[in-house]
């Protein structure tokens, strides 16, 4: 046998191997067209998120920004500190977090899954008394749970376009906001309150140092 045919024959299996283990996606295709495919279309995860709608972007801005303050502040934390148990009583760093984006999640996918049914609605609300609270991810450290926190404004903004026809002062479907303009204003002080509650843990004389 010739090495050219060896060549040529081996390069064959070898293609046909690559193409069982990663199957073709046509870049003129979406996921969401056909909700049974389960293959993904890479380049639109590469892709950045259609526009958030002019009338929305002052307030998701605001939203956003709290936000990020929020991650700031849980970057920083080690994951015995994420976990620190107040003898008062009160919340744990971590709670807060899930507590905060929880919400935002809940609220915003209910909204888009009630426009699109293809989009779920993701409840992830840690249980409300410190007594009842399992935390999602207790081996985290700040830095992964502030990672989380951003996904969430990810997925809220990837999918505002549905909003598009959605008035600032008219009461978004499915949810018992008055308005959008009120749901996107309490997102913005939920951040900021629940973060500010969190920086009070950190004078505690039980609080961890590390």
């Amino acid at each position: 046998m010739s090495p050219m045919f060896q060549y040529v024959r081996t390069s064959v299996l070898v293609l046909a191997c690559a193409s069982a283990a990663y199957p073709m996606v046509s870049l003129g295709e979406s996921p969401l067209e056909d909700p049974q495919r389960q293959d993904v279309d890479a380049v639109a995860l590469l892709e950045g998120p259609t526009p958030v709608p002019v009338h929305l972007r002052e307030l998701f801005d605001r939203m956003e920004a709290a936000n990020r303050r929020s991650q700031d502040v849980f970057r920083k934390l080690s994951t015995a500190q994420m976990n620190f148990t107040p003898s008062n009583g009160t919340h744990t760093p971590r709670w807060n977090a899930e507590h905060m984006a929880g919400r935002q999640l809940l609220f915003f996918s209910q909204i888009y899954h009630s426009l699109d049914p293809r989009i779920p609605v993701i409840d992830w609300n840690p249980a409300q008394m410190p007594p009842d609270y399992k935390p999602r991810h207790p081996e985290w450290g700040g830095k992964e749970e502030a990672r989380s926190m951003q996904r969430v404004d990810d997925f809220c903004r990837r999918y505002a376009y549905l909003l598009e026809t959605t008035p600032l002062d008219a009461k978004p479907p499915a949810t018992n906001w008055p308005s959008l303009k009120a749901l996107l204003l309490q997102m913005e002080r939920h951040y900021d309150e629940h973060t500010a509650n969190v920086v009070k843990k950190f004078d505690r004389p039980d609080w961890p140092q590390q």
